[in-house]
């Protein structure tokens, strides 16, 4: 790949990481734009994780500097969080290039339709039961494979369920996700790192552009709130994924139509 798009792919990872910041979502715009550069699906993801992991370190720092971050129930969901996205790591690992396109495509979608009809949740903190609780931590758990596999759209929800399963302002539901999110990703991109799956000339780059916007949109977060950044990266979502579902509707298409004369 050359330095013009390496460049152009960092720019990417700099304002990705200053959207993710504020409302999640960073792999949704990564990912979708290391394909279209030219990198394979499995790449792109694996890639992605390690820069994912760069944002969330940038983005926590100023969060926790900030004293935002809550003890509970962030311990506790980094504790839930790391096995499931050690497996979801390896499920990426094994997924075939056109599955893992396909999965891609129906979660930017997904997303999309999420940040349109999202309600307006988190202005005050809430009590919340102890079973309350305890099902946020079960089903945080199962989402932690998801996360650990693409990402796209994994830091949102995990925001959206601090402030329903346990009473979280919406703020501090948006720092307690990054670092909960750093520890999940750091675990995630191990497993692709030990897989040779990481592409260094481009994650490096990435990565430290995504540092410095993590940073940035999450010193933004404090300020303004994630109302603003949020309508923007709703545009965004939607046309890429518009484009990755048309992508992958030709892909599906022309396989099963292959198939037919053999039958």
């Amino acid at each position: 790949m050359g330095v013009t798009r390496i460049v152009l792919l960092a720019v990417v990872g700099f304002v990705a990481g200053v959207f993710a910041s504020i409302t999640g979502g960073n792999s949704l715009l990564t990912v979708p734009v290391m394909m279209f550069a030219g990198m394979d699906a499995a790449g792109a993801v694996a890639t992605n994780m390690f820069v994912l992991a760069s944002l969330s370190l940038g983005a926590a720092v100023r969060f926790l500097r900030a004293r935002a971050v809550p003890v509970h129930p962030t311990a506790g969901l980094i504790l839930v969080s790391v096995p499931g996205s050690v497996l979801g790591a390896f499920l990426a690992v094994l997924m075939s290039e056109l599955a893992l396109r396909s999965i891609i495509a129906v979660a930017m979608v997904a997303m999309g339709f999420l940040l349109a009809f999202q309600p307006q949740l988190g202005a005050s903190r809430r009590e919340r039961s102890p079973r309350m609780r305890v099902v946020g931590y079960v089903a945080m758990a199962a989402w932690g494979v998801y996360g650990g596999m693409f990402s796209g759209g994994y830091a949102t929800v995990l925001t959206l369920a601090c402030v329903a399963f346990f009473g979280l302002r919406l703020l501090e539901g948006i720092a307690v996700t990054k670092v909960v999110n750093l520890a999940g990703s750091l675990a995630a991109t191990l497993v692709f790192v030990v897989e040779g799956r990481v592409q260094w000339g481009i994650g490096l780059p990435m990565s430290a552009a995504a540092l410095l916007g993590g940073w940035a949109g999450a010193h933004l977060a404090l300020r303004w709130g994630p109302q603003p950044v949020r309508r923007l990266l709703f545009v965004v979502v939607t046309g890429l994924g518009a484009k990755l579902v048309y992508d992958a509707e030709r892909a599906w298409v022309p396989r099963q139509g292959a198939a037919t004369p053999d039958k």
